[in-house]
């Protein structure tokens, strides 16, 4: 004080101090407590800061704004330096009354007394709001440790180069992902890391940078980690702009890409191929084809296309399962891959359609001998887990320029050429002859017709008797669809069923038949005449979802009981989903007897048959054809016989057309049977005239 008052000016002082005093509290936070904290003075800028009113905080402890942000040690330290004699500085975070927090740049000076030994007996504080200072500082710090967490994590690689390459700056998250050091890496060149096919390509385009070419430029290349492995990047190069330190170096921001590559090329494998067999799918295979049009063309060169079909693969899968059907499918694709050679253009161009080109020969005998061949050896037994089963395969064969002189043409024709197999049953090879797309418009038009015809009321009904075999008496008929066109006039079941199925015209088309069986059955009861009719459905129409209650339904409708009504269903039937088995069971309960129609010639073995949710097995007419002559004939049936008996079964045989195989059934066991013998499909009328007593039977036998 002496350097600004003279001595022994009282005055002076006392107006120095009051300036002092003045500044400190107009600048400054300030407040005085006694050795416990407690305040006895705080100035305004105390209680706008804290919030508190001046009566609140005078007589409070210091405590009043702790925040709990500081822990002990904080103020043991504190405390234990102002109570020692000295001043103490430090920041201190306080909590204001309305639960907001500040920030104090604080200065504690603890003031003694003169008695004995020194100790303070109160302490001034001078504080100075430094909130914003700290959430500036706050901020900074959350953006470094942002910085450092983006950069070390982030998918982004940036890099600083110069021109020769060299890396000036890199961010952390290359470590990560290339598995060096960043200090190895910074004693090298970016050209270091890169796949040996990208340098030249980099190279080149960071030479684009000098002279006048400064715009940014994308590029992608590969780089190796330190295990060796590639990584993708796409990367975006530009020069360093506005930094004095950086000056005319590059900056290279990377993405690793090496996933979504990945990705593209896996979706273009599966644009571009079948993922069952590995072969090429229809899209592949149609840009192929093009290709080997056009250098057929040039050359002069003569090839075919060979359409492929695996008829009925549908039943495999209702045998085997799909697991197995797959099976099917894949080592189709292996036994063609042998056959065609590994050059060949081969596609799997459907569900089980395939197709393949044949080059290097050009006579049409000898292509379709070579496309039969191939056929043939599709055919061979394939193994299947514990059993082997055959396909049946039809082959479709067109000709360039033969028959076609665009591509889609002589895909078309193949095609032609397979539905005139398919036509004929399938299990063949046939080469597209002129003419065969007229044959195609009267396919389309039988569909179309077919469906005018359920409408139309184009569709009768005949019924074959079924005798009992003992004595000759009637124990029902089956009903048989028939169509006369006005226009086209009969056309045979064995014309229209097959494609009513493959349509599923004959969902349509079966309800309208068991529609028309129960009008007659209920005409039966009405005339107090009981006969059972036998009605055969299609796996297609078991398929369809609610098949069991569309039948109760009509059953109700026409107030028919069930028991005057039996199902012929194929061995397919029982042999798909369980959902079918349960429609089956469901029919059963209410009384519908259920038949499984050319029995021996499908997928069941013999052992088999006390499994299957049937009332009567209905042995091929194949068997019954041969069976006066052909033992291993009269074995089959014998063994069906036993079997059924054994399992409760009922036997029926088909296609009996002399008496004496009539009485060899009857001697084998079999008690019923049906055929031209005892009456061709005609009226119902006609049908039940046919009562044969047991002696008229032993007489025609």
């Amino acid at each position: 004080m002496e350097k600004f008052i003279k001595p022994n000016s009282s005055k002076g002082l006392q107006k120095l101090l009051g300036d002092i005093a003045y500044t400190l509290e107009q600048a400054a936070i300030v407040s005085i407590t006694d050795p416990r904290g407690t305040i006895q003075y705080a100035n305004e800028k105390f209680e706008k800061l804290s919030k508190y009113p001046l009566k609140e905080l005078i007589g409070a402890n210091q405590r009043i704004v702790n925040s709990d942000y500081h822990d002990a040690s904080f103020f043991k330290e504190m405390w234990a330096t102002i109570g020692s004699g000295k001043t103490w500085r430090g920041d201190i975070r306080n909590q204001a009354k309305d639960g907001s927090y500040y920030w104090v740049d604080t200065t504690i000076v603890p003031f003694l007394n003169d008695k004995g030994k020194p100790k303070p007996y109160q302490y001034v504080s001078i504080r100075y709001d430094i909130t914003a200072r700290k959430l500036m500082e706050e901020e900074i710090r959350k953006n470094a440790e942002l910085y450092e967490i983006i950069t070390t994590n982030a998918s982004d690689f940036i890099a600083i180069i110069d021109r020769d390459g060299k890396f000036q700056y890199l961010s952390p998250s290359f470590e990560n992902l290339l598995g060096y050091s960043l200090d190895s890496l910074y004693s090298d060149t970016l050209y270091s890391i890169l796949y040996k096919k990208d340098r030249q390509k980099v190279e080149r385009k960071i030479a684009q940078f000098k002279g006048f070419h400064r715009k940014a430029i994308g590029l992608e290349y590969s780089m190796l980690d330190v295990k060796g492995g590639l990584h993708v990047m796409e990367a975006k190069l530009n020069e360093v702009r506005g930094s004095i330190d950086y000056e005319d170096q590059l900056l290279v921001v990377m993405h690793d890409v090496t996933e979504r590559v990945k990705s593209e090329e896996k979706i273009k494998h599966l644009v571009y191929n079948d993922q069952l067999t590995s072969l090429m799918n229809r899209n592949s295979f149609r840009e192929q084809l093009a290709l080997a049009f056009e250098r057929a063309k040039t050359r002069k060169q003569v090839f075919a296309l060979v359409h492929i079909n695996i008829d009925r693969l549908r039943y495999a899968n209702d045998l085997l399962g799909h697991e197995a059907g797959d099976y099917l499918l894949s080592m189709v694709g292996e036994r063609l891959k042998k056959k065609t050679g590994p050059e060949s253009l081969l596609a799997r161009i459907a569900g089980d359609e395939f197709a393949f080109i044949v080059t290097g020969l050009s006579d049409e005998t000898e292509i379709y001998n070579y496309a039969e061949e191939i056929r043939l050896y599709l055919e061979q037994p394939i193994q299947v887990g514990q059993q082997t089963y055959s396909l049946s395969i039809s082959c479709g064969i067109s000709m360039y320029p033969e028959h076609a002189n665009q591509p889609s043409e002589l895909v078309t024709k193949a095609t032609l050429a397979l539905g005139k197999v398919k036509t004929r049953g399938g299990s063949d090879s046939e080469m597209y002859e002129h003419g065969t797309s007229k044959m195609s418009l009267e396919r389309i038009l039988l569909e179309n017709e077919m469906r005018k015809s359920i409408q139309q009321q184009h569709f009768y009904l005949e019924y074959q008797p079924k005798v009992f075999l003992g004595t000759g008496e009637l124990t029902g008929v089956e009903v048989l669809v028939r169509w006369n066109h006005p226009d086209l006039g009969v056309i045979p079941p064995m014309k229209f069923i097959p494609l009513a199925e493959e349509t599923k015209i004959i969902v349509s088309l079966g309800e309208w038949i068991l529609r028309e069986v129960c009008k007659q059955a209920a005409a039966e009861i009405e005339a107090g005449e009981f006969c059972k009719f036998a009605v055969n459905v299609s796996t297609v129409q078991m398929k369809e979802e609610g098949f069991a209650d569309s039948v109760l339904s009509i059953l109700e409708e026409f107030q028919v009981p069930a028991n005057m009504l039996e199902l012929e269903l194929t061995e397919s039937s029982f042999m798909d989903t369980e959902g079918m088995k349960e429609s089956i069971q469901k029919l059963r309960s209410i009384g519908i007897t259920v038949a499984i129609d050319d029995f021996g010639t499908g997928y069941s073995t013999f052992s088999y048959i006390k499994e299957l949710p049937a009332d009567t097995l209905k042995i091929d007419m194949a068997f019954v054809r041969d069976i006066l002559e052909n033992e291993n004939s009269q074995a089959i049936v014998k063994a069906i016989v036993t079997l059924a008996d054994t399992a409760g079964l009922n036997v029926v045989a088909e296609g009996i057309e002399l008496n004496e195989q009539a009485k060899m059934l009857y001697n084998l066991g079999c008690r019923e049977g049906q055929g031209y013998y005892f009456g061709r499909p005609t009226t119902l009328l006609e049908a039940k005239k046919a009562n044969y007593n047991s002696s008229e039977i032993n007489k025609k036998m």
